[in-house]
């Protein structure tokens, strides 16, 4: 299949994905509700806001959630896609005048062995030149300890249209917690626009 056609058909596919999660907050696992393993939403948060701190950004991002305890009440496990449950909000949304500042969402893909964070979402498409944003991931593994800051800088590695991190080593196979942050660039045909997070997306999923 022509990798373009793909990308398109699969940003389709992750932006309806977005807005069901939006209707249907709290019913986003695939699993019945007995099985499947369920986090504390403000204990996710503190995980977080540990990691978080000494960066003023990510604790900042961590701090916008924090005051708003029921807007992130769904973090039970996410799609079967391992798209956030959180959906992110920016200064210019998907740029259409129906989601408003709707922007888009984060999710966790593990290809060829390889988990990584990533984003997609925006006018557009995410630009390849990054000057001058920065969009970031804090996560927390609750099976390993593992946590930390990382960027998401490679765009079109593990998904078309999906800017992703680095492989993240050493969460095993057991729950994340993450919420991404920050600033992308835009390609909207021939300008750059960038947006700017104001709520961050957050997520739990599995390693």
């Amino acid at each position: 299949m022509n990798r373009r056609h793909f990308g398109r058909r699969v940003a389709a596919g992750l932006t309806a994905a977005v807005a069901a999660t939006m209707m249907f907050t709290g019913v986003v696992s695939a699993q019945p509700a007995d099985s499947a393993p369920v986090v504390d939403p403000a204990t996710a948060i503190a995980k977080l806001r540990t990691v978080a701190a000494g960066n003023p950004e990510a604790e900042a991002a961590i701090e916008r959630l924090a005051a708003s305890p029921t807007d992130t009440a769904a973090t039970n496990i996410a799609l079967p896609g391992q798209i956030f449950q959180i959906p992110a909000y920016s200064d210019t949304g998907q740029g259409g005048p129906v989601l408003g500042q709707l922007y888009g969402a984060g999710v966790a893909t593990n290809m060829s062995n390889q988990f990584r964070f990533g984003f997609f979402g925006g006018p557009g498409v995410i630009a390849n030149d990054q000057t001058g944003a920065e969009l970031d991931v804090v996560y927390y593994s609750f099976a390993t300890g593992a946590s930390g800051i990382a960027k998401l800088d490679q765009n079109n590695v593990a998904v078309p249209t999906v800017v992703s991190t680095p492989p993240v080593a050493g969460l095993d196979s057991g729950l994340v917690v993450a919420a991404v942050y920050g600033s992308l660039n835009h390609q909207v045909g021939p300008n750059v626009v960038r947006s700017t997070i104001w709520w961050p997306t957050l997520g739990t999923v599995l390693a």
